[in-house]
Formats: structure tokens, sequence, C-alpha cells
């Protein structure tokens, strides 16, 4: 993988435990779990835009 991935996905990393911080906070356990849910998804997103990823065997 490649360090721009890795910057990229410490980014999006850094953003989803802020926002499920801030969900915590205000007692949105319904947006932890979206959110919670929606990490791979948005994950596999950064990989595929830069062609990483990897092929299912």
């Amino acid at each position: 993988m490649s360090e721009r991935v890795r910057a990229r996905l410490r980014l999006l990393h850094d953003e989803y435990v802020s926002a499920v911080n801030s969900a915590v906070e205000e007692g949105r356990e319904d947006l932890v779990e979206r959110l919670v849910a929606d990490y791979p998804d948005a994950a596999l997103r950064v990989m595929a835009e830069y062609d990483e990823v990897p092929d299912a065997a």
C-alpha cells in the first residue's frame, strides 16, 4: 500500500474517531452505529480511489 493511501486512511480514521466521539458526547447512539457501520465502506472507497483494493481470492 502506498504512503499516499496510508495517509488518506489515517485522515479518514481521524475524521471518523472525531465524529464518533462527538456523537457519543451528544448521546447519539444511532449516529455512532451508523458511523461504525459506514467506516469499512469508506476505507474501501479510499483504497479504490487509488486502485489499491486487493483482489478477492
